[in-house]
């Protein structure tokens, strides 16, 4: 099979349907999600040259949050979804879009929740958790995903088997939300298991969790102290009685470990995904990429363009466009993710990556 440009229109669809949250994602539907103060983050390099993302399809926030209608999905429930899943195919080539962050991406959405309204819309949802207080120090709220989400279940593999003790399987309330959304759209593709790595790892020692601080006020300055006079008789030491330098600190202590986003339970190392019929989509198998080349758009195609190779893609690249995740890390980035995908939300980073 010969291509052209990946993802093909097809795929640009389902990422436009995962940004508007019609057919394939089920809405927010939480009246008003009040973000806190935005938090401070660089755009790396690699997502400064962003195109610009299809118009959303959300309602416009008035408050600094996301508000979705709850009848939002069922808009193109029927006949929509298919439609883009069945044909398409002919309509030739597309060139990929980035998505550009907003503060009304799903990702600063979720990102942006307080733990109790991220409590509060687990509950809203109905997705099935339970707490996770012990094995994640370092996680805002701990739980653990209990049962299938929209028919999707979430399922450990390797370090994460299934043990109700598993520190991987633990995942901050706000990627489960993510998840939620990504089990919905995956539903529509037949996917019927997700076999993911980890989720959380726990961090290394001495790591802390980061946090925004208020800004401190300006220490009020000393007085100037008269440099001390050498008793009679006595010669004073070399450099006595100099006082420090105006402005001068004390020396900082060593800068804690930083956490990675698995340590904070908000990443999950996606390995494979199982269709209903037992077909297995395997990261490590069928993605056939080349190191250092674009997941997604010109330049993307596998090595071998087999069908489960275009679907990987068709499925990464499309969830890439949705802004569903900040960063989205396949085998092309390096050697360590050879064998899976992996997605995460940076509740302090305004922007979105893709390698």
């Amino acid at each position: 099979m010969r291509m052209s440009a990946l993802p093909s229109r097809r795929a640009l669809a389902l990422g436009a349907a995962l940004i508007g949250g019609a057919a394939l994602l089920t809405p927010l539907g939480i009246a008003s999600l009040r973000r806190s103060e935005a938090e401070r983050g660089e755009p790396p390099a690699a997502s400064a040259a962003a195109a610009p993302a299809p118009a959303a399809a959300t309602t416009a926030p008035t408050d600094g949050g996301a508000l979705l209608a709850d009848g939002e999905a069922g808009l193109m429930a029927d006949g929509g979804a298919g439609s883009m899943a069945d044909g398409g195919g002919d309509a030739g080539p597309a060139l990929f879009e980035k998505p550009v962050w907003s503060a009304a991406s799903r990702a600063a959405t979720y990102g942006g929740l307080s733990s109790d309204a991220c409590d509060r819309e687990l509950k809203r949802r109905g997705i099935p958790h339970a707490p996770a207080p012990r094995g994640a120090p370092l996680v805002d709220r701990p739980v653990r995903i209990t049962g299938p989400l929209h028919g999707v279940a979430f399922h450990g593999d390797g370090v994460a088997k299934p043990r109700t003790t598993s520190v991987f399987d633990i995942a901050d309330c706000r990627l489960v939300l993510a998840l939620d959304d990504l089990a919905a759209f995956l539903a529509t593709r037949g996917i019927a298991e997700v076999v993911h790595v980890s989720m959380h790892r726990p961090a290394p020692a001495g790591a802390v969790a980061p946090r925004t601080a208020a800004p401190k006020k300006a220490p009020a300055k000393a007085p100037k102290k008269a440099p001390a006079k050498a008793k009679p008789g006595k010669k004073a030491a070399k450099g006595a009685g100099k006082g420090a330098k105006p402005g001068a600190r004390a020396p900082k202590k060593p800068a804690a470990a930083r956490p990675s986003q698995h340590a904070l339970g908000l990443a999950i190392d996606v390995a494979a995904l199982v269709k209903a019929d037992g077909a297995r989509l395997d990261v490590k198998a069928d993605w056939h990429g080349a190191l250092g080349a674009p997941p997604c758009g010109p330049g993307s195609e596998p090595k071998e363009a087999t069908p489960q190779a275009l679907e990987l893609r068709e499925i990464l690249c499309a969830v890439f466009t949705s802004g569903l995740f900040n960063v989205v890390l396949t085998p092309n980035a390096n050697e360590a993710h050879a064998d899976h995908f992996h997605f995460d939300i940076k509740r302090n980073a305004h922007y979105f990556l893709l390698e």
